[in-house]
């Protein structure tokens, strides 16, 4: 004849399980996230650093037009055969300054986003997790318990 004591075990264990393993879980996920994170900031500063580094490359190399840039910005020197931006005209493309080419696109981090079931909300929150774990013991202690046993004799009607 089958127990339905494992019947209570079996959902016992499960509710446990899920108690340590959930909690667990979404610790992983969220440390997951944020190195994936912090791997976009390395990146992105990466590309900065070698943008840099080209610059640094091209000044050590004197390039003419990048000597001419920065006599303009830096030292307020044009040269002879250029006129001087007008002080009212929008700058746009006419700008002498090569520090705005150095800079990458702005990073835009994604934000996680997160749904948690009913499940995981009642084993992460600290109030309700006790109570879970009181309810998975208690049906694993109700599984546990041995069966109840035929004696033979029949109950007075």
């Amino acid at each position: 004849m089958f127990d339905p004591g494992w019947l209570f075990l079996a959902a016992g264990l499960a509710v446990l399980g899920a108690a340590v393993i959930i909690p667990a879980y979404e610790e992983a996920a969220e440390v997951r996230f944020k190195r994936e994170r912090a791997v976009a900031v390395e990146k992105h500063r990466e590309s900065r650093i070698a943008r840099y580094e080209e610059f640094l490359g091209a000044v050590d190399s004197r390039v003419p037009s990048l000597v001419e840039s920065l006599a303009a910005t830096q030292l307020n020197q044009i040269p002879t055969e250029r006129a001087a931006l007008p002080v009212g005209v929008p700058r746009g493309n006419g700008d002498a300054s090569v520090f705005p080419a150095l800079e990458p696109e702005p990073l835009v981090l994604p934000e996680r986003e997160k749904t948690p079931s009913r499940l995981e909300r009642l084993v992460s929150d600290e109030s309700t997790r006790k109570w879970v774990i009181v309810a998975g013991a208690v049906c694993v202690l109700i599984g546990l318990l041995p069966a109840a046993r035929d004696t033979g004799e029949k109950a007075p009607a």
